[in-house]
């Protein structure tokens, strides 16, 4: 029965003695050096793995599990963890080795697991080189936005000069201000990983402010309630415009969006159709957009929210719609006011 069983898990594992030889691999170990190695008599059984390990390998992964391993049968009890690549010619293929020590009838042995971790270390790759293009893209947005900007600043203090009191051109003023403290805001946060300003900010005055900044048409803005965050202001801004731009675009021709806390934070949510569930892990990558263009906002939500502790969650709202939760954020709630 436990043969048996051993043979039933489908990583490939080996028991090695005290002094390194194979004693025992399951069905997996063989599958597996059937496919890779070509036929082996007994599979290595009665061979010393740290020998065969010594003698074929010389990179530092080999180094690592050898040296662990002999530790182990030396009588270290803490278990092995190394990860290591192993390569096909047509697969780039990794590798997890994991190995503990037992004790039967007073003999040390080591149980040796190996298991396949490709998946795992393609989607780190994938979530390196996203993040490793946000960075460069929010570095060369930041910086390449200033010219324009100066221009368009320029041109509004010369309007201003020449008509007193226009509110359109105080709006200019306002958006230009706006646009340079976000390049500023997201190329130090980009550049340090670290929030640059921590302050208190109050939930339902920064959701105002933000929606005045989105092209919101015959959307409408509801504020349950209010709290204060410790943040950056200019980052938690973004946040809230990126989510409100994202229930204007996607919510329907005239959505109705609220705002309200958590325990440990607020919500934002409308009443469109929502975010599909099996879409809402990658609504936040980097080159994710149900429209077939590439789109950053939940992106920059989402980096925001890990700024500042924080965890973003997409749901249903009650009466339907999209509903984004940040939680586990420095809050202080405060009583329910209707806006």
């Amino acid at each position: 029965m436990v043969t048996a069983g051993f043979d039933a898990l489908p990583v490939e594992i080996a028991v090695i003695s005290a002094d390194g030889t194979i004693v025992l691999v399951n069905d997996a170990w063989r599958r597996f050096a059937d496919e890779n190695h070509g036929s082996h008599p007994d599979y290595w059984v009665g061979e010393n793995y740290l020998e065969i390990g010594e003698q074929a390998f010389s990179d530092p992964y080999a180094s690592d599990s050898i040296e662990g391993l002999r530790a182990i049968l030396g009588g270290v009890d803490e278990p092995l963890r190394v990860d290591y690549p192993c390569h096909s010619p047509d697969d780039h293929r990794w590798f997890a080795l994991e190995a503990a020590a037992f004790t039967l009838d007073g003999d040390r042995y080591a149980l040796v697991v190996h298991h396949d971790i490709t998946a795992q270390k393609l989607a780190e790759q994938r979530s390196a080189a996203r993040e490793k293009q946000l960075e460069t893209l929010v570095g060369v947005l930041s910086h390449d936005i200033r010219n324009p900007l100066n221009v368009i600043e320029g041109y509004a203090d010369l309007l201003a000069a020449e008509i007193e009191g226009d509110e359109r051109i105080d709006a200019i003023r306002r958006a230009a201000l706006r646009i340079s403290e976000i390049a500023e805001a997201t190329l130090a946060f980009t550049e340090s990983g670290a929030l640059s300003t921590v302050e208190p900010v109050r939930v339902s005055d920064l959701a105002r402010d933000a929606w005045e900044m989105v092209a919101t048409a015959d959307a409408t803005l509801t504020v349950e309630r209010t709290a204060t965050i410790h943040g950056d202001r200019s980052l938690l801004l973004q946040l809230l415009e990126n989510l409100f731009r994202n229930a204007v675009t996607h919510a329907g021709p005239d959505p109705a969006v609220r705002v309200g806390s958590l325990p440990d934070g607020f919500y934002v949510e409308d009443d469109g159709p929502g975010v599909p569930e099996d879409l809402r892990d990658r609504a936040v990558e980097a080159d994710f957009s149900t429209a077939g263009t590439g789109g950053l906002g939940l992106a920059i939500v989402q980096a925001v929210v890990q700024a500042h502790g924080g965890t973003l969650t997409i749901t249903d709202a009650d009466g339907g719609g999209a509903r984004f939760e940040i939680s586990g954020v420095d809050v202080a709630p405060e009583r329910a006011t209707p806006e």
